[in-house]
């Protein structure tokens, strides 16, 4: 009776919890295709390296708890199969039939241990919450229950076991803490063999058994049914997120389809529906598995420099909050799907729709938007992408890709003047005015380069290289001088090189993250068009906002090209003795991580590789508290160099604070935007007068013999 009982017990829990997890498929489903290239091989590694083997949770320490909970849990699940086992077949058709009875021994042995760190974890987390109470470790009353939950099941288990020992008056095979609990509690005496001198009645023990197994299960099929709807949805969502996650280039924006045919041709028609992310069945449907992924651990928000400054941006409430509109609105679209109509209408299309349709759609219209909605403007537009969020996310999960795509919503789609005003000014001046984002002549693109001997590619087309200036580099005062000290230590190279001249134009990278694809998309062609004209195939670039675009996202539009930043260069030819250190650095010097030259790049060794090869000593060479993997953005990502904001709330001032107490009195960068930025939070904290801001090219023009040092 028991099995019959519980094989439909079994079976009620197994469907309801299929029909939930279908649900959850099929609202992913929505969204539309992911372009995933990777092999089956790299994923299962990623799945073994990430999922189990927990090495983003690792990195973390006040996260070890949870490995605590996470291992010891695939050891007891062994447990809880072998319980199901035990209920639907009987006691002795359990895993005994499987491994035979001296492995099952060792395996129970394993299994008894390992409930004990789960419950010591689970006991520390419910400390944390309701005693020490972190940031973003709220003690709501779903962690409650899931906590709660796991203690039962652990105190269940050894409970089950204890009692059933009495019950048949013999140690089970490796049960050896619940044979410790039970002699204990004085339920028996060991005897010299595996029986045991029980003290309690049989049958009392037997009941007592049946009752923590039958709790147990209930409690582990309501836990695995209570999944789908709690915040531990991750427990579901992990494994999959990361097996099937991009393991490509990071941080470049897939081309958008805003047009049926050529975006140059005027007779191509819109793709009305393709205008940046407005919906969540616009995502594509990996990144929709991206919100059943989060585990709330917060770290994401904790290493975010948008919120550290105090702007309305939370990585983690992002992904909490789109993961609400799954739920809020993912029946109603696939409502729509089962009748046949589209999720969203043309705008043309004026007939009449069947009155269920219309009905889901009067519902879906009458809930507040998405973008502008649940997911305000302000937290979109505060993001710098500088990719901190993603570094630390345990399961991979892209929040900055979501950010951008639904920024391009907002600028793709503004009819009500969302897009801030700076943002039109800048996407103007780029588009619309002299090709750069200060509206400069374009004729003085070459001003920079007065009074140096700088090659044309029209003059020199067979050049190894291309220089690609960028727009900072031929238009920014600081930002001329790293261009000028470049050339210098090129020519003292022997580097043959040549730069565009009058005919370079900005790459776009501000045009993309303000959120102006359709620009965008229309530069990158033309630049790619022109690049193949000169036969192009190496560049150097100085930005690595100029460096990530023609890198990774020109290819997008047949552009492919061997990108280097100046510092892997510069660090090649330092090792290979073509560049000679006559004037070391004395200075005390630390290296600002670029975001974009970093994070999205990999780019961490080259640019300390050349400030230990120019500077008086290696102990010269410091390091700030915040650094390569988890270096603190400067603020100007994501176009925000263009953006206002108050000067509390100013990324750069919170980076120049860190600068400023470690001491140095250089430091050092690879990037325009950082130097400008950097440089502006020193002079805010009035330390400008102790501590210079100067790229690595002006660095090792300086150290240079004095034939070719000339000091920018």
């Amino acid at each position: 009776m028991k099995q019959m009982i519980f094989a439909a017990v079994v079976v009620i829990a197994g469907a309801v919890w299929t029909a939930s997890t279908a649900r959850l498929v099929r609202i992913a489903a929505l969204g539309r295709p992911a372009d995933l290239n990777e092999t089956w091989t790299a994923r299962l590694w990623s799945l073994l390296k990430f999922f189990f083997g927990q090495r983003k949770v690792m990195e973390e320490r006040r996260s070890w708890h949870h490995l605590a909970i996470y291992w010891g849990f695939l050891i007891v699940s062994i447990a809880s199969v072998d319980m199901i086992l035990s209920g639907l077949f009987g006691d002795q058709n359990d895993l005994r039939i499987v491994f035979g009875q001296p492995i099952y021994g060792y395996i129970y042995a394993a299994i008894e241990l390992a409930y004990i760190p789960v419950l010591a974890a689970v006991v520390w987390a419910l400390f944390r919450r309701l005693v020490i109470k972190p940031a973003f470790v709220p003690a709501s009353l779903d962690a409650i229950l899931i906590l709660s939950a796991i203690t039962l099941l652990s105190l269940t288990h050894y409970g089950y076991h204890t009692w059933h020992m009495a019950a048949v008056a013999e140690v089970e095979p490796g049960a050896m803490i619940s044979a410790f609990l039970g002699e204990a509690l004085g339920l028996w005496s060991p005897t010299s063999g595996p029986e045991l001198d029980v003290h309690v009645d049989p049958v009392q023990a037997h009941f007592a058994a049946e009752a923590h197994w039958w709790t147990h299960m209930l409690l582990l099929l309501g836990f695995l049914n209570y999944l789908p709807y709690s915040k531990h949805l991750h427990v579901m969502g992990a494994g999959p997120n990361i097996l099937l996650r991009h393991q490509g280039q990071r941080g470049a924006m897939p081309k958008l389809a805003l047009f049926d045919g050529d975006p140059s041709d005027e007779s191509a028609e819109p793709l009305f529906d393709n205008w940046g992310v407005g919906r969540i069945d616009q995502f594509d449907w990996k990144s929709l598995i991206d919100n059943y992924a989060c585990t709330e651990c917060a770290r994401c928000t904790t290493y975010c420099p948008a919120f550290a400054t105090r702007k309305p941006l939370s990585p983690m409430h992002l992904i909490h909050d789109l993961k609400d509109e799954m739920k809020a609105r993912g029946p109603a679209l696939l409502a729509l799907k089962d009748a046949g109509a589209p999720l969203e209408r043309d705008p043309e299309d004026t007939s009449e729709e069947p009155a269920d349709v219309a009905r889901l759609r009067h519902h879906l219209d009458a809930m507040p938007p998405m973008v502008g909605g649940r997911i305000k403007d302000e937290t979109l537009w505060a993001c710098t992408t500088c990719g901190a969020c993603q570094e630390v996310c345990p399961v991979f999960i892209e929040h900055p890709l979501k950010i951008l795509q639904m920024r391009s919503h907002i600028v793709l789609n503004d009819e009500t003047g969302r897009t801030p005003g700076d943002a039109v000014r800048v996407i103007g001046n780029i588009t619309e005015g002299q090709g750069n984002p200060w509206n400069l002549p374009a004729s003085d693109r070459m001003r920079w380069a007065e009074g140096l001997d700088v090659p044309r590619l029209a003059d020199h087309p067979d050049a190894e290289y291309l220089f690609f200036v960028g727009c900072a580099g031929a238009y920014d005062d600081e930002a001329k001088k790293t261009a000028r000290a470049l050339v210098r230590v090129l020519q003292a190279a022997g580097v043959d090189f040549a730069v565009l001249g009058d005919d370079e134009r900005c790459t776009g990278d501000t045009v993309r993250r303000l959120g102006d694809e359709m620009n965008f998309q229309l530069m990158a062609q033309a630049q790619v068009d022109l690049l193949k004209e000169h036969k192009v195939r190496k560049i150097i670039t100085s930005c690595p906002h100029c460096l990530h675009t023609i890198k990774n996202e020109y290819p997008q539009f047949g552009g492919s090209f061997e990108v280097v930043h100046h510092a892997q260069l510069v660090s090649h030819l330092l090792a290979q003795g073509k560049l000679q250190v006559d004037q070391p650095l004395a200075a005390r010097v630390g290296y600002h991580d670029s975001c974009y030259l970093g994070r999205w790049n990999g780019v961490y060794d080259a640019p300390r590789e050349v400030l230990s090869r120019v500077s008086a000593k290696p102990s010269n060479v410091t390091e700030f508290g915040r650094n390569r993997e988890h270096g603190f953005c400067c603020g100007a990502g994501g176009g925000r160099m263009w953006l206002e904001e108050e000067p509390e709330k100013r990324v750069n001032i919170d980076r120049a604070q860190e600068i400023v107490e470690s001491g140095v009195e250089r430091v050092a960068v690879g990037c325009p935007f950082c130097k400008t930025m950097i440089a502006d939070g020193i002079k805010h904290l009035g330390q400008d007068d102790r501590i210079a801001v100067a790229d690595l090219a002006q660095i090792v023009a300086d150290s240079l013999p004095p034939a070719t040092s000339e000091r920018p």
